[in-house]
């Protein structure tokens, strides 16, 4: 065979692997789009039935016979009880694997949105009470089930598009449950068929969530396949190497335990922050009503406007945020404007004679850019800082503390408004409390760069997880000039202990009396400093 015969056909071969390489990179593209909206119908159900009765907040009142303190318990007791099981899903996930997680949490909120219909359709509260609680123990692990599985799949620079594209169908179907939920209400006179509109919307995200997690197994035995015909041609030393490696790799306690300072001030600010928003819209179709003198039906269609801005404005934060990095810029950008938003419900003119005061859709609108914002950024960021066999158990831990706000915040709103003499004053009152709340998420941010410039200086990288060669110098440079005042500190500590050694020796007047000091004689410092003199 010629020699140009053969170089012909190793152009032939590469160029052959090269087009099988491009078309199982475009399939790969489109698989990932699949599970992306896969990701997005997963929640859908959920976050429709999560407000249900915040669209029927004065239905609800008026037919259970139920005060606003107890109608917050809808909200409280879905979040009292991931104050300790968030971290038990997450280990669940970590232990047992996302897959099972997505599965288990679909099924049970399907059930247990079953008991709140149930509880609604026959008016009573008590039931309804339940079916919240279970609710609340399988919802929360799902959001963190959903986060585990699209931080497998887009890992990287890709991951605040991925999250910013994924907000927008559960933030559309609680816009929708705003909108559809007070009108079905409206049409058949009760309870019934909104709350079991609902069911059938869980239902639906159920086979969402069976599909998703069937697509992610073929795509895993898929790559070990691959993986396996290339460990056959490997050397047994190299195998067993691997096999070590995969052992490291298995996630354990002591991962856990050294979660580091950066990923505790995240959490702080991440519960502070949604601890501003989801109980301010928990009470928030009596606010409109109280305060702007809104109607139902008008508070229902207004309320589908945060949602709205959220659903429309994450598909463009996240992209933009993953070309430009400088997450913590926005994560103080974030808090600021929760902390001017609420400020701005707390002080703007009440609705009067029966005119809604319109423009309170202008701080609405910034109340779900602000989430949108909140979710591209700091979402995202917890998933940079920990190690991925983790993300499960972080996530678990990080909604212990969301749900301690979710769950005592409503709480404190309600008795706000109910100690107040005015419904509106009070109303008033709570937007200057979730300002407040707001305005300690910023001091939190601002010790990200004050007290943590060292470990949180990767949130401003444009992928955290593969640093260009000037953001690794920058990396460098903060950790040398850091460690350097460490060993200037720890040398000038030294060096007053070598002084009062030293004098503590010349004092002594001779060899005989130095020997009898035996507490100095022994002092490794002396015998150290000896062997020089």
């Amino acid at each position: 065979m010629k020699v140009d015969d053969i170089n012909k056909t190793i152009v032939k071969e590469s160029e052959m692997s090269n087009e099988e390489e491009k078309e199982e990179e475009a399939d790969n593209s489109k698989l990932k789009y699949i599970i992306m909206i896969l990701g997005c119908l997963l929640m859908f159900g959920n976050n429709y039935s999560f407000d249900n009765p915040q669209a029927l907040q004065k239905q609800l009142t008026k037919d259970l016979d139920i005060s606003i303190s107890n109608y917050n318990l809808l909200y409280s007791a879905f979040s009292f009880p991931n104050i300790f099981l968030t971290l038990i899903g997450g280990l669940i996930i970590d232990f047992l694997g996302v897959r099972f997680g997505i599965i288990l949490f679909s099924a049970i909120v399907v059930v247990a949105q079953t008991i709140v219909a149930l509880g609604g359709a026959f008016k009573i509260f008590w039931i309804m009470l339940v079916g919240r609680i279970i609710f609340g123990c399988a919802s929360e692990n799902l959001v963190i089930a959903q986060a585990a599985i699209i931080g497998k799949w887009f890992r990287g620079k890709e991951l605040s598009t991925a999250i910013g594209y994924i907000m927008t169908v559960p933030e559309l179907a609680s816009a929708a449950n705003s909108f559809i939920t007070p009108m079905l209400y409206d049409s058949y006179e009760g309870l019934t068929y909104p709350l079991f509109f609902s069911v059938i919307l869980c239902i639906f995200s159920f086979i969402c969530a069976v599909v998703l997690c069937i697509l992610d197994k073929k795509n895993e035995i898929n790559k070990l396949k691959g993986q396996f015909i290339i460990e056959e041609q490997e050397e047994e030393d190299e195998i067993e190497e691997k096999e070590q490696k995969d052992e490291i790799e298995r996630v354990s306690f002591k991962d856990i335990k050294n979660l580091n300072g950066t990923f505790w001030i995240l959490v702080m600010i991440c519960t502070l922050t949604l601890g501003s928003y989801t109980p301010f819209l928990d009470d928030a179709n009596d606010f409109l009503q109280e305060k702007f003198a809104f109607t139902t039906l008008q508070a229902g269609k207004v309320l589908t406007i945060p949602y709205l801005m959220a659903a429309i404005t994450s598909p463009f934060f996240g992209p933009y945020i993953d070309k430009v990095g400088q997450r913590r810029k926005f994560i103080l950008i974030t808090c600021i404007l929760f902390t001017v938003t609420h400020f701005a419900f707390g002080i703007m003119p009440n609705g009067q004679h029966g005119q809604p005061n319109w423009y309170s859709i202008i701080p609405l609108m910034l109340l779900g850019s602000n989430y949108a914002l909140y979710s591209c950024v700091l979402i995202p960021s917890i998933q940079y800082i920990v190690a991925e066999k983790v993300v499960g158990t972080a996530f678990g831990l990080l909604g212990m503390f969301e749900s301690v706000a979710l769950a005592f915040f409503p709480i404190i709103a309600g008795y706000i408004v109910e100690i107040s003499d005015d419904p509106e004053l009070g109303y008033s009152n709570v937007g200057f409390f979730f300002s407040g709340i707001s305005l300690f998420a910023i001091l939190f941010t601002l010790s990200l760069y004050f007290f943590d410039k060292k470990g949180s200086m990767v949130l401003d990288f444009i992928n955290p997880e593969d640093p260009s060669e000037l953001e690794k110098k920058m990396l460098r440079t903060t950790k040398s000039e850091s460690s350097s005042e460490e060993d200037e500190d720890e040398s000038s500590d030294e060096d007053s202990d070598d002084d009062d050694q030293f004098k503590k020796i010349k004092a002594c007047k001779s060899y005989g009396s130095l020997k009898k000091n035996t507490q100095i004689f022994a002092s490794p410092l002396f015998r150290t400093r000896s062997l020089y003199y």
